[in-house]
């Protein structure tokens, strides 16, 4: 707050002659414009200059004419900025009426007047010496004051002549200029020439008893000449100016002791409101007679307010800054600013109009280069116009305001407030401190003539401080509850108005609701720092509410995915953009980690510090709303059941934290699909024997839509189980946690595509230890996900994963080492068997698939396989043979071993069986000759794994089998490439 001066002035005209004839130019022979010492004279050679800074003077005014060529029309005298009359020098002024009737009381008058003019009377000149008074008198309407010229003594035979002189104030300097228009150019009927004029305003009292106080103050300020000048037109309309000077002295004896009052006296704790200053000088001078002095015109002042008294952003709700040119601080006019720039008015009194306050607007000014807070005060009376510019500093630790109005004209006054006014919809400019206590106000003003600065204080007192309370809310929502649908997310914190300041926040999303990261191209983290992402970036929009009060400011931003940092998987840039029409304080960005929490894949969505403050302006987060409504990004959950978004907040200086939360639920679980794709294998080169380690891998894949998996249970294939000497090095749960699991503990590892990442999640699968008593569980690290099953053995070893997180996978792939080290065993040589999987998956609304997979063996050669031979006792056994190979086949052979012959050629047609790939297919062909068995595909139809049956009946033996026998089958296999495969199959005979 600041702003003061102006103001001021008295002029003075006068002026008499009449030009004879057609002329040019009215010439200026002599001027003479200063202050005289008391008892000195006035004249075209005056006394010696007197001009003691802020003294009263008579103040002397005499011009010589030359009006040999033309006589004056017109006359406009401009005082020196700071050379003011105080137009209540006088107990009373004169009236029209009066003055014009040539009946003023004497107590009115404020001067003298001399002219030296030629009259002619029946065409003989003759010179004249007229002398008379200066009056106070009543200003018309728009005149600040109104000076009367009396010329009525020593006329001889000439009328009285009676000039009426308005004055008015020179809003640049407020400096007083006094016009005089028509000056008459006849008298006695023949042509009247004024050749000088000589005006004496009168200074002090002690010199002029009839004054009720001194009328003539001179400028404080000692370091410029105070110029007055002269313009004179003709009757012919041409204009003559001339110049004079005089420089004030004494400045150090000028006294300078002004006062300082504030309001409210007490104020609200954290609320906006009206705030004013009140300058004060005194009217009264110091020291008496020829010594007196009147106070020093007020140069500069500096309104330092106190950290805690800030700005409120809600100011600039709707604010448009006025423009130089609308405020026009050179034209003696009101300015044109319009009213949304207004955001105060102004109250000046000064002795020009005893009794009086004079109004005014503050208006917010239009930024300037470094300065980017501008304000305007304009003095708006049509008698006496003042136009300031002031600016405001802001310190960026404290936020503390100072207001700075330099250089104002020498003007009186006797007190000057500007008060921010408070419209009462919380769009007051101020805002006070948070504490409470009393809060000093210091008022450093300068005065013109190089005195000391002084600075009064005066305080205030913050009163109605509630106890430290911190409650931010929540609130979410999305556009659509299909469950696993694309959608727009809304979240909003709103911080309640006197609360402690937000600095910090972070909001978990339920898992499931979550952003596809690939649908996206990420911002770089510099780039986002620096308000340079690109639009294809863009994932949402923001809006920040800041300030106090019921209305806070309202700023958009945007919302960016970006590259992770500090560790996160990615980041989102909130880029506030606080560039308004009336404060323009840039681009700001806040950076939010965004980090999958490892044990439900939610997102966790963490900001950096709030900054509190932008270019010294005070940012009171009142609430935050972020929407993503990028297509495609966000997703809802395929879970229906009831969730939560939960956030936590700090507040400035970690005084307090606090929490919130908000529902969320997704709906139409029904409508998903769930039908997941399981491919297995078991076994490598030299690990598929009895007692070996064989490795084994599982992989599931689901296609997009599909509803994520909840759970998972997954049993071996028979005779398969945990080797325990190879299970000795477990990993704790805090190990696992942190990943620093010792390597010892790793048995294989785990990869997983998402279409939400892009890239593979991949890292180890680890023994660790059980919840229970029991099996080791099985821990597979995805880095930034873990997943954690139990393992327990009945007839088969099985493991279950019963929370997997809701998170949409392409595919999980699952590979457990094989080897000396590997954790499974084999109990017997899995060649030639069929291993098959049990698989049970749960959907994450309920829904469970269970199925049987046949596994890819590897590691027992191009063709393998196991066979029954039972029934031999009674000579029509049957054989069944599992074979499988590493090509897909299209055909079998089997050679027949001496002992057996089919029963004719015909029953191998009609009951001979082939099953492939776990399914018997029509059109299959078998076919006998010459001792092999051929069994053949449909046509176009392949598989790796095939079973053969020839049932009872089909085959006789040619001579006995005893029970346990082994009898060998040579069995040849037919790729799709023609290529050919070749194994030998023992099997052990039975009755």
């Amino acid at each position: 707050m600041g702003r003061r001066v102006f103001i001021v002035v008295v002029a003075i005209t006068a002026a008499l002659a009449l030009p004879v004839g057609a002329g040019a130019t009215v010439g200026i022979t002599k001027l003479v414009a200063q202050p005289i010492a008391p008892g000195g004279t006035c004249s075209t050679t005056p006394s010696a200059v007197d001009a003691p800074a802020g003294a009263h003077r008579d103040v002397c005014v005499a011009i010589a004419i030359d009006t040999a060529s033309d006589d004056v029309r017109d006359l406009t005298i401009s005082l020196p900025a700071g050379v003011v009359g105080d137009p209540g020098a006088t107990s009373s002024r004169c009236s029209a009426a009066d003055f014009t009737a040539g009946s003023c009381a004497a107590a009115t008058r404020v001067g003298d007047v001399a002219s030296d003019v030629t009259a002619s009377l029946f065409g003989i000149p003759f010179d004249q010496s007229i002398t008379g008074e200066v009056y106070n008198l009543v200003p018309g309407p728009g005149e600040p004051a109104r000076l009367g010229i009396a010329l009525d003594q020593g006329i001889g035979a000439l009328a009285p002549v009676r000039l009426t002189v308005p004055i008015r104030v020179r809003v640049p300097d407020a400096g007083l200029d006094s016009v005089t228009t028509g000056i008459p150019n006849t008298a006695l009927g023949g042509p009247l020439h004024v050749h000088t004029l000589v005006l004496t305003l009168w200074g002090g009292q002690n010199h002029h008893a009839s004054l009720a106080k001194a009328f003539m103050s001179l400028p404080t300020r000692c370091d410029v000449d105070a110029v007055t000048s002269v313009r004179l037109t003709s009757d012919a309309g041409a204009v003559s100016t001339a110049s004079t000077a005089f420089r004030p002295d004494r400045c150090a004896d000028v006294p300078f002791t002004p006062s300082l009052e504030v309001g409210p006296a007490t104020a609200p704790a954290d609320t906006p409101g009206a705030a004013s200053a009140k300058l004060i000088l005194p009217t009264t001078d110091t020291g008496t007679g020829d010594d007196a002095r009147r106070q020093a015109y007020l140069k500069d002042v500096a309104l330092q307010l106190p950290a805690g008294l800030a700005l409120n952003p809600p100011l600039a709700n709707g604010l448009v800054p006025c423009t130089p040119e609308q405020f026009a601080k050179d034209s003696d006019s009101a300015p044109g600013c319009p009213d949304n720039t207004v955001m105060g008015s102004v109250a000046f009194k000064t002795p020009i109009f005893p009794g009086e306050t004079l109004g005014g607007k503050v208006y917010f000014g239009q930024p300037q280069p470094g300065r980017p807070l501008v304000n305007y005060i304009s003095v708006e009376d049509p008698r006496l116009r003042i136009k300031l510019v002031g600016y405001a500093t802001i310190d960026p630790v404290t936020t503390a305001v100072t207001a700075h109005f330099e250089d104002q004209p020498q003007v009186p006054f006797e007190s000057f407030e500007f008060t921010y006014t408070d419209p009462g919809d919380g769009r007051a400019a101020l805002t006070s401190p948070v504490a409470c206590g009393d809060y000093p106000v210091t008022a450093a003003m300068t005065p013109w003539g190089g005195g000391a600065v002084q600075a009064p204080t005066k305080t205030f007192a913050v009163v109605g401080c509630l106890p430290p309370a911190f409650a931010p809310t929540l609130a979410a929502g999305v556009d659509t509850t299909q469950a696993g649908a694309d959608a727009a997310v809304d979240v909003r914190v709103e911080r309640p108005d006197k609360n402690l300041r937000l600095q910090q926040l972070s909001v978990s999303l339920p898992p499931g609701l979550t952003g596809d990261l690939t649908a996206v191209p990420p911002c770089a983290v510099a780039d986002a720092r620096a308000q340079r992402c690109p639009d294809a970036s863009q994932v949402g929009t923001a809006t920040v509410s800041v300030g106090t009060g019921p209305a806070p400011l309202e700023l958009p931003g945007k919302l960016y995915l970006t590259s992770g940092f500090d560790g996160a998987l990615a980041g989102m840039a909130v880029v506030v953009d606080s560039r308004l029409p009336a404060l323009d304080l840039g681009q700001i960005t806040v950076m939010q980690k965004l980090s999958l929490r490892p044990d439900d894949a939610g997102i966790d969505v963490v900001s950096e510090d709030l900054p509190q403050q932008l270019q010294g302006i005070p940012t009171v987060y009142r609430s935050i709303d972020l929407r993503l409504d990028r297509k495609g990004f966000m997703r809802n959950a395929t879970s229906c059941a009831p969730q939560t978004l939960r956030g936590a907040f700090s507040a400035v200086g970690g005084e307090l934290t606090a929490t919130a939360e908000a529902p969320y639920q997704a709906t139409g679980c029904d409508r998903l699909a769930f039908a997941p794709k399981i491919e297995t294998r078991v076994g490598s080169p030299g690990q598929v024997g009895r007692g070996r380690h064989p490795p084994l891998r599982v992989v599931i894949r689901q296609a997009p839509g599909e509803s994520a998996m909840r759970s998972t249970v997954v049993t071996l294939p028979a005779r398969i189980g945990v080797d325990l000497r190879n299970t000795g090095a477990i990993c704790t749960a805090d190990q696992f946690a942190s990943r620093t699991c010792p390597a010892i503990s790793r048995i294989g590892t785990v990869t997983a595509q998402s279409p939400l990442l892009p890239a593979t999640l991949s890292g180890g699968a680890y023994l660790t230890a059980p919840a229970r008593p029991g099996l080791p569980d099985l821990g597979l690290d995805l880095g930034i996900v873990r997943l954690r099953g139990s393992v327990t053995v009945g007839k088969r070893l099985t493991t279950t994963f019963a929370a997997i997180p809701d998170v949409p996978l392409t595919s999980l792939a699952l590979d457990l080492a094989g080897g000396p080290k590997g954790a499974l065993v084999t109990t017997v040589d899995q060649c030639g068997r069929d291993p098959q999987f049990g698989l049970t998956l749960g959907s994450q609304p309920g829904r469970r698939v269970s199925t049987n997979v046949y596994a890819e063996l590897v590691g027992c050669g191009p063709l393998s396989g196991l066979g029954e031979l039972y029934g031999v006792a009674r000579h029509r056994p049957t054989l069944r043979l599992k074979m499988t190979s590493t090509k897909a086949l299209r055909r079998l052979t089997v050679t027949l071993p001496a002992a057996l012959r089919p029963a004719s050629a015909r029953s191998v047609r009609a009951h001979g069986r082939l099953v492939m790939g776990g399914r018997r297919l029509a059109g299959s062909a078998v076919r006998y000759a010459k001792g092999r068995v051929t069994f053949t595909a449909p046509k176009g139809k392949s598989a790796k794994a095939l079973q053969i049956t020839l049932p009872r009946g089909v085959l006789r033996t040619r001579r006995a089998i005893r029970a346990g026998a082994t009898v060998a089958f040579r069995v040849t296999g037919t790729a799709t490439d023609g290529r050919t495969v070749r194994a030998t199959i023992k099997v052990h005979a039975a009755k």
